[in-house]
């Protein structure tokens, strides 16, 4: 399945690559606090194979690689994975990652069952159609080993900017430019559908923003 791209996509990727050219640290050089969390689910469960989708500038992806960990990192801002790739050869320690820019809308670029999890931090509360999500989700699920783990943070019903702005969509709200859709926990069920098995499920707040930080398995 290969979906066009249209101007609002292009748009935004654009507003990525000034934000992150005009800052090559802009959320900060240390990993998150969600990707410090599945760091030790992914060391208990052996994850060798790592999938970042909306990498960014890279914090979380070469968190991971630091500890021992090979993962592919893929975002739409040029301007991200150029700084993921600088990062990456400034460091001596031969980190595996391999950055690529990518439109997600398109079918993801690897082989079936081939990691053994897939990990994005508030990437699913861009500006995706409820189809785009379903898609994402059927291609994760896809290049995932069986038993392969799903961890994904979103921002939820509880945020301080929900029902802000102006609704553009269902759950999506125009906040400041940025269009972001809001997801309650009945909706990350509905996505998730039959085909994955909830492990955890936890809320964490940093003013303004509140998340569910969540983990689920594939399915045999």
């Amino acid at each position: 399945m290969n979906i066009p791209k249209n101007g609002l996509r292009h748009r935004m990727s654009k507003v990525w690559d000034k934000i992150y050219e005009s800052d090559s640290a802009f959320f900060g050089d240390e990993p998150s606090h969600f990707a410090t969390l599945c760091l030790r689910e992914m060391k208990t469960n052996n994850v060798k194979k790592l999938l970042e989708l909306g990498a960014g500038q890279g914090r979380d992806s070469i968190f991971f690689a630091s500890n021992g960990i090979q993962v592919a990192a893929l975002d739409y801002s040029n301007a991200g994975i150029e700084i993921i790739l600088n990062k990456t050869k400034k460091e001596k320690k031969g980190l595996q990652v391999n950055s690529k820019t990518f439109d997600i809308r398109n079918a993801l670029p690897f082989p079936n069952n081939y990691f053994d999890a897939v990990y994005s931090h508030m990437f699913l509360n861009m500006k995706f159609s409820q189809d785009e999500l379903n898609f994402i989700i059927s291609e994760i699920r896809r290049v995932l080993k069986d038993g392969g783990f799903n961890f994904f943070s979103v921002r939820n019903n509880h945020d301080n900017f929900y029902r802000k702005g102006m609704e553009i969509e269902k759950g999506i709200y125009d906040i400041n430019g940025f269009e972001i859709r809001f997801f309650t926990e009945k909706d990350i069920q509905d996505l998730l559908g039959g085909h994955f098995q909830l492990l955890w499920i936890k809320e964490m707040s940093e003013d303004p923003v509140t998340l569910y930080l969540i983990c689920y398995k594939k399915n045999l």
